[in-house]
């Protein structure tokens, strides 16, 4: 079978031998790839460069990611020419945004080049036709020529014919990149796991004689009326309890991790727990606002959803801004698959930043003014789901944030143990 109907018997070994040569190139980075294929072609049309484009969407420009290593092409990227962004037109962007193959032998006297291309760089003859990845417009594979009149009528269907198979040695090379990014990224992430669940057992246990040293000197101060010491031993005891509350998060997102977190779930009543959790967290400079209903019975473990609480409500009042308050709701709600008892934070802060919201729940996952280690929320979302609940972030007409907690309604058969 002919490998292209328009190539004779010469071009089409040379095609074959080209399309061997290209599939057995190591399939490593994107970049090194490009590279590898811009040199190939290069030597197989004898060029003075070859580019491989490739549209960078953030900034809408082709980018010479593979360039042959030639002189032209070193030239070309001291011009900035390896950079062509599609505001600027010229013969290369038009095959992308076009799809048409293009050729050249008298580029001299080519109105539509660019003139950085033309007269600064001196390219004579070009051909250029659009690379495709996987069905995609990705980009465009270029072959350039110092000398007019360089390139024959065959090499147009022969350079075609090649960016089908560069397409595919490209998507290749995507495929092999990410993956070993993600098992970098795998690797890196399990080491300061490993390491931030050392330290925070260590910080505990250097904790546990300082919170014990800090009451005796509470109580010292107060006996001896000394109000000043007293307020300063305070807010070191309210600096200690932030810090055991980190330290607390770190070592349960351990236990989640290794299966090792246990729920002893009981009958109780969720409005009520709630209540006294607000209660707790108010603030004059951070209000605390509850909405309840009479009751809400859940079967959960007490000691694990006040945990999901105070982050929730310490989040709130992390993100909100002085003198704002946070406002918490309980309700019943029916629910396709049953009833549920909601809870739902919403403070008046200036809410989740877009692009942080596809991982807002992932660990150490941080906006970038925030003075945590983006532990909260993860942890929340597990205890949450360890319920068979759910932990969400509601969209907002308003402004802030609104994170709702859901867990089922405790059966109306079960015993009534929510007077615990």
């Amino acid at each position: 079978m002919a490998l292209h109907p328009s190539l004779g018997g010469h071009r089409q070994e040379l095609l074959f031998d080209t399309l061997t040569r290209l599939l057995a190139l190591p399939a490593t980075t994107v970049e090194d790839t490009l590279k590898s294929v811009s040199n190939l072609v290069g030597s197989v049309l004898e060029s003075d460069k070859v580019d491989t484009f490739l549209l960078e969407a953030a900034s809408s420009t082709l980018v010479a990611v593979g360039t042959s290593d030639t002189a032209t092409g070193r030239r070309q990227k001291a011009l900035g020419l390896d950079r062509l962004p599609l505001a600027n037109g010229g013969r290369t962007v038009a095959v992308f945004r076009g799809g048409e193959p293009h050729a050249c032998n008298d580029v001299a006297g080519d109105g539509e080049e660019l003139p950085g291309i033309r007269d600064a760089l001196q390219i004579r003859s070009t051909i250029a036709v659009p690379l495709d990845v996987r069905g995609q417009r990705r980009g465009v594979l270029q072959v350039a020529s110092l000398a007019p009149d360089k390139y024959e009528p065959a090499d147009l269907p022969f350079l075609v014919a090649v960016a089908g198979w560069v397409g595919v040695v490209t998507h290749r090379a995507e495929i092999v990149q990410e993956a070993t990014e993600s098992a970098a990224q795998r690797a890196r992430q399990r080491t300061a796991e490993e390491l931030v669940a050392v330290v925070a057992h260590d910080l505990r246990n250097h904790l546990a004689p300082l919170t014990t040293r800090l009451f005796a000197l509470l109580m010292r101060a107060e006996r001896d009326g000394r109000d000043r010491d007293l307020g300063d031993l305070k807010k070191f005891q309210a600096s200690l309890e932030r810090l055991e509350r980190v330290i607390t998060n770190l070592l349960d997102v351990e236990r989640i991790e290794r299966g090792l977190f246990l729920l002893k779930p009981e009958p109780i009543d969720l409005a009520r727990l709630v209540g006294e959790t607000a209660a707790l967290l108010s603030t004059p400079e951070h209000p605390v606002q509850v909405e309840a209903a009479a009751s809400a019975p859940v079967e959960a473990d007490p000691d694990a959803i006040r945990q999901v609480l105070e982050n929730l409500l310490h989040n709130a009042g992390k993100h909100a801004p002085g003198g704002s308050g946070t406002t918490i709701s309980v309700a019943w709600e029916h629910r396709e698959d049953g009833e549920w008892v909601t809870v739902r934070v919403h403070d008046a802060g200036p809410g989740v930043a877009p692009e942080l919201v596809p991982r807002l729940f992932e660990r150490f996952s941080t906006g970038p003014a925030s003075p945590g280690l983006g532990l909260g929320l993860y942890l929340a979302r597990s205890i949450a789901q360890a319920h068979g609940g759910t932990l969400t972030l509601e969209d907002l007409e308003t402004s802030g944030a609104c994170f709702c907690l859901a867990l089922p309604l405790r059966e109306a058969g079960q015993d009534d143990e929510t007077d615990r």
